[in-house]
């Protein structure tokens, strides 16, 4: 829940400090972050990024030697108990939030897709890398983080909204979850 909320307030006070400009609506300020429903083929697309990413997700836990998983510290995202999906859940659409709501928006704007996308995928990268801290036989989790936090770049770019995308990062959070047990 910390994080979500972390993740969240940057988000927030942008919206709120946006919205308070001359002419400016809150309403286009959530929209601005991509903070709408999203079409039915945004959605759409979401499932298509869905077997890919939980097939990396899958491969990168693989990839990772057993003993390592079951380290003390070590939680990819262990689910135990429903407060666990919760949280996860939580964590994914607070990443979303932040990465492509905000920093997706505002870097494509700035820099364009390519550049904007992939300055917010390294950005993505960086509170990951914290599991090389924990162990750096979890290497493999990195390259997949990078992947993903492109692949729902493209999605928050090509659909205006990152619900579609946190929806399918939370989707895969609680598959690599119930994969690690």
């Amino acid at each position: 829940m910390v994080e979500f909320v972390l993740f969240c307030a940057p988000v927030l006070l942008y919206v709120l400090v946006w919205s308070r400009r001359k002419e400016r609506t809150f309403g286009e300020a959530l929209t601005r972050v991509g903070a709408s429903r999203g079409s039915a083929s945004a959605y759409g697309w979401a499932l298509l990024l869905l077997p890919p990413l939980l097939l990396t997700s899958w491969l990168s836990i693989v990839l990772v030697p057993a003993g390592v998983l079951t380290a003390p510290g070590v939680s990819i995202a262990l689910i135990t108990s429903v407060g666990a999906v919760v949280a996860v859940v939580l964590r994914a659409f607070g990443e979303e939030a932040l990465f492509r709501g905000l920093l997706a928006g505002a870097l494509i704007r700035r820099l364009g897709f390519l550049w904007g996308n992939l300055s917010q995928s390294a950005l993505f990268l960086i509170p990951h890398t914290a599991l090389l801290l924990v162990d750096t036989r979890l290497w493999p989790v990195l390259p997949v983080q990078f992947a993903a936090g492109w692949l729902l770049g493209w999605l928050r770019h090509r659909t205006g909204t990152f619900l579609p995308g946190a929806a399918v990062h939370a989707v895969v959070n609680v598959g690599a979850g119930l994969i690690a047990l």
